[in-house]
This record gives structure tokens, sequence and C-alpha cells, in this order.
């Protein structure tokens, strides 16, 4: 976000004058929590705040990150003790980094909850995101609409935002409520902590010996070609063989150099060879090894291929370079696609993924589709599949217009992705070209370099690290409103946590016990959850409320346990089945993120993933 700071109140909030304090460790039994019985925790206001080994002392033992929990041990007049573990006891968030921060650099965050940018943020063509200093004036522009008598005080450097990763940390939600917008539909809005934008002094710095890798990995791309290899496709291979090498007489001759290109050949999953994957190699010997396929295409027979699995394949089980450089996927396909994946081309291909899935996967990675229809004829799914794919992940669809033949279609291809890879290793060679003297180090300014180039760093074993600027990030308060598709509500949950609840729901969802069995497991998985004995006069809702600080979406667990004693055998099971729906729902999620599950570290699950 674009900050515009009101330097007396901001400054003033975060004076860095010295306080007096007692030198004395503050000491407590258990973790601090919110008069409404939250954890309670804090974010640093800004990233230069630290942590001392005693209340006014002077040794540092940490600095706080940005946007990052603190979790509030006990207080010492005018700092807090605060750990980086959300630890239910004092024991536990003692093994972790403890300090004393000022009362007055930090800004409490008394919900679980958080904003992230949804991946729809990260397409740039859409409109910013803003932001106002007060709820007056928010709730005076919802009423009216008029952003001239009612102005943003923040609006969002769209272009910072495509340089974040996308597994940055999301803005802490203070409060929520919501309001009418334009006197009609109610819109959630919220009270929100903001960093100003990427610093013009932050960098990537690089480590000894690595810029020629790093130039590399910035200024090549590798294409993956998931081509139909049945038996009716070899006349629009040759075509786009002919294509390929007729390129290398309009590209120049660096692009030329900085382009590999590979194969994934797919067929019915019943063939002898249902798929293949070729290697990929400059462009003049993948026009020669397409040529050469062409002849030896074969099999079919199916109305529907399994695009979808070749397209997976490239994109998660192909062997890619490590310097490959910007990837581009093309999927290219005649006659019909199957609605999902199969797992019949390869067994650790997921099978009923369809294409927004795919696509989902490829476009988090930061890798366009470029598909092609190969043919007149177009079954039922093929426009569908092709063009969700393209669409979903900033591609292209290269469909077969009337009147046009293999030739056409094929041309047409290679003109896109000549000028998709030029366009791409151009604006490398610009990166590259900022590259500068830090500290007799090279480093590459933060604000040029987005993060899908960091990844491709990464994926080529270059050793970097993100320097921080000498000018400070400021944090503010702001009130934003509701943005679905651009802001996504999350909260943060350990995997502790999400399994006592998937636990907790399981239980609930048992028919054919006694009352008091029941009554039993679900006090104690509830105990598990929330640290404490369990006040029976609360619905099950306002029991994790309290500990994860954020509502359900819906109101399947606002009740206690006299409600199911008094169901019929009927409504029993009717709720039954909703409940166990909604285990299977958090254990998906479990499931899909266990590797960050299993790091240690809570992790951001999206409201709309809660039952």
């Amino acid at each position: 976000m674009t900050v515009k700071i009101k330097t007396t109140s901001a400054l003033g909030a975060l004076c860095l004058g010295m306080l007096a304090q007692t030198a004395f460790a503050c000491t407590a039994d258990q973790m601090a929590r919110t008069e409404d019985g939250f954890f309670r925790k804090v974010v640093a206001g800004s990233d230069r705040i630290t942590a001392m080994a005693e209340a006014g002392g002077t040794e540092t033992v940490f600095t706080l990150e940005l946007m990052k929990p603190y979790y509030v041990i006990c207080e010492d007049g005018d700092a807090l003790r605060v750990t980086d573990l959300a630890a239910l006891s004092v024991a536990e968030a003692e093994t972790g980094l403890t300090g004393y921060v000022r009362k007055d650099q930090i800004y409490e965050w008394p919900t679980a909850e958080g904003l992230s940018f949804s991946d729809l943020a990260f397409l740039g063509e859409r409109p910013e995101i803003a932001a106002w200093d007060n709820r007056d004036a928010l709730l005076k522009f919802m009423e009216t609409g008029d952003d001239k008598t009612n102005p943003p005080t923040f609006r969002e450097n769209i272009d910072a935002t495509l340089r974040r990763e996308k597994g940055a940390r999301p803005y802490p939600v203070l409060a929520s409520d919501e309001g009418k917008l334009l006197g009609r539909a109610e819109r959630r809005y919220f009270d929100v902590l903001l960093p100003a934008a990427i610093r013009s002094t932050d960098a990537v710095v690089l480590k000894d010996g690595a810029v020629d890798a790093a130039a590399r990995a910035l200024t090549s791309a590798t294409i993956v070609i998931a081509f139909d290899a049945t038996g009716s496709m070899e006349g629009f291979a040759k075509a786009v063989a002919i294509s390929l090498a007729d390129a290398i007489d309009t590209l120049p001759p660096e692009t030329i150099q900085a382009l590999r290109i590979g194969f994934v050949f797919y067929r019915d999953a019943g063939d002898p060879i249902p798929l293949e994957a070729v290697p990929a190699v400059p462009l003049a010997e993948a026009s020669a090894a397409l040529e050469k396929a062409a002849v030896s295409m074969s099999g079919g027979g199916d109305d529907a291929e399994p695009v979808l699995d070749a397209v997976q394949y490239a994109a998660q089980l192909y062997d890619w370079p490590a310097d490959a450089g910007k990837k581009i996927v093309v999927a290219v396909l005649n006659d019909d696609a199957k609605p999902a994946t199969t797992s019949a081309l390869d067994e650790r291909i997921p099978a009923g993924i369809d294409a927004i899935g795919v696509a989902r996967g490829l476009f988090e990675e930061g890798v366009p589709v470029i598909s092609v229809q190969a043919g007149p004829k177009a079954g039922q799914m093929l426009t569908q599949v092709l063009s969700s794919l393209a669409n979903e992940t900033s591609g292209e669809f290269v469909p077969w217009n009337e009147g046009v033949d293999s030739t056409a279609v094929a041309g047409a291809l290679s003109t896109v992705l000549q000028e998709r890879t030029t366009k791409e290793i151009d604006a490398g060679r610009e990166v590259v070209g900022k590259i500068y003297d830090f500290d007799g180090a090279a480093a590459i300014p933060l604000e040029v370099i987005d993060g899908e180039k960091l990844e491709r760093l990464r994926e080529a074993g270059i050793a970097f690290n993100i320097a921080k600027g000498e000018d400070g990030i400021l944090v503010q308060p702001g009130f934003m409103i509701e943005t679905p598709d651009l802001m996504e509500p999350n909260v943060q949950i350990s995997k502790d946590t999400l399994l006592e609840l998937i636990n907790l729901m399981s239980v609930l969802s048992v028919t054919g016990v006694d009352s008091e069995s029941l009554h039993r497991s679900v006090a104690q998985s509830l105990a598990a959850i929330a640290g404490e004995e369990v006040d029976p006069a609360e619905t099950i809702a306002e029991t994790l409320q309290r500990q994860l600080g954020v509502k359900f979406k819906s109101g399947l667990l606002e009740f206690n346990l006299e409600y199911l004693d008094a169901l019929t055998p009927g409504e029993r099971a009717s709720f039954a089945k909703r409940l166990q729906d909604g285990a299977a729902g958090l254990d998906a999620f479990l499931n899909a993120r266990m590797a960050e599950f299993d790091s240690g570290e809570a992790v951001w699950m999206p409201i709309t993933a809660l039952p």
C-alpha cells in the first residue's frame, strides 16, 4: 500500500524516546489473554522494532518481523514480555524467542483473522484496493459512493502487490462490522493494519559467484508442450514443427539462445505408450524432434483425451531444467477433452481435478498455459477445458476458427509463443540491468523483481537474502471494505487445533452412543482445543470462537450438548451427516497443507474452509 502518513500522529505513536522502566522480569503461570478470553498477541509498529532482554534494557534479543504475531506472556510497566511461539503454556512459550517490547511500539491484534491477497489480486488488471484512516469516512463512502468528498487515505500500489510473494503474511484484522453499501447490500468492513509499500532501498542480495547463474535464470524461458499424439495429429504436428523452424529466422539470436522446448506426448490410457516425456532442447532440435514424432503418432479412438492429466504432468512431474527460467506450458488437443484428471496416464496424478483446479496450481507458480484447438471438431468439453486453462493462468487460447487450416493455426501458435517468450526474456533482461553493487555483493532492487522471479532463483539453486533498506516500513491502522475476490479473510490455526476440531466434529457426528459417553468425549475434545475447563452454558461455537478468535460462517455449531439429546433419530442422522461433511472439508485442507503444518508454524486457513 502507498500510505499517506499523518506524521505527528504516526510517529508520535511509535516514538523512539527511551522510557523509564523497571528492570525486573515479569512472571506468569499462564499466557496472557484478552477480556474475551483470546490469547493476547501483538504486531510490531514497524520493521525496526526490537525486543530487549529486560524491560527498559539496551540488550537486543531479536527484531520483530513485519506483520508477524507475537504472543504476550506478561506485562511489566510500559513493556510487554512476548514470544514468537503460539504456545498454550508459558513453559512452552519460553522455548522460543522471548523479549520485552514497549507498548507504544506495537499494536494489539485482538482477533485471529487476517486478510490475504487472493490469486486474482496478482493478475494486475483490476481495480486498486483502497482503505480509509477512520471509520466515519469509510461509512460515508459506503453510503454515497463518492470518493471525491470521502477519499481513501491508502491507495494500493498494484505494482508493489505483484512483487509480493504469494506466501507473504496477511494484514491483521483488528475488528470487523457490517454496513450497507449504497443503502442496499450488507457488506462487511474491516479495521486492519496496513504496511507501507516495498521500499526503494530493499534489495535481493546474491551470494558470491551467483550473478551469471541469476542472469541465466532471469533471461531464459522453457516451454513444455503437452501434445495430443493420437493418430489424427500427424498433420498438425508437422505444421507446428515447420512453424517452430521458421521462428529461427524471425527471433533475435539472443532469444533463440535463451529458449528451450520440451514435450509431453499423450494418448489414450489404453494405448501402448500413453505418455512420453521428451527433455527440453534448443529450438532447432525441438522442431526436428516434433517432426520425427509426428510420423509415429498413433492410437486414440476415444472421443475425449486426457489433456488435463498431461498438463498436470507437465506442471508437477516433468523434469524441468534447474535453470528453466520462465516456465510456459502449451496444451495441444484435437476433438474433445475429459472434464477432469483420470490418473490413468500416471498414477501419481490425482484423479478428479477439473480444469480450474489444474489451472490454479499453475497460476500459483506463475506458469501460463497457451492452449490450442488442433482441429475443426470441438467436442462438448474442448472449448471449456482449453479456455479455462488459458484464462485462469493469464495465458491464451488459440481456437480453430472457421475457414482456417493446420498451417494457419500452427502459425498462430508460433506467433503467440514468440511474443510471450520475447516479452518474458526482455523483462528478465531489464531486471538484470538493474543489478548493482551492495557493499561488495551483487544486488537486485526488490521493487523490480516479483515473487515468480524470486522462485526462479531458488529453483536454480541460487543463494540470496533480502536486505532491508535503511528507511523502515511503518504500520498503520486503516478501514477496508470487504472485497472477497481480492482480499480473502483467513484465520491462523495450528495443526493440533485443526486436528482437535476435526476430532470434535467426528465425535459429534457419531450416532448410537449413550448421552453420558457422548458428553464426556465432546467435553474432552473441547478442553483440548480451549486449553481449559469448558463452560457447559456456552454453545460449542462460542467456546471455539473464544479460542480461535473468529466466527464460523454457518450456525452448524451454535448449540450445546442438550440440543443433541432432544433430537429425534431422523434429525440426529441428518445433523450427523452435516457434521461429517464439515469434518471432511477440514481434513482435506489439512492434508493439502500438511507440509506447512509439519513445519511447526500455524497456517493461515481461509475462513470459507470453516464449517
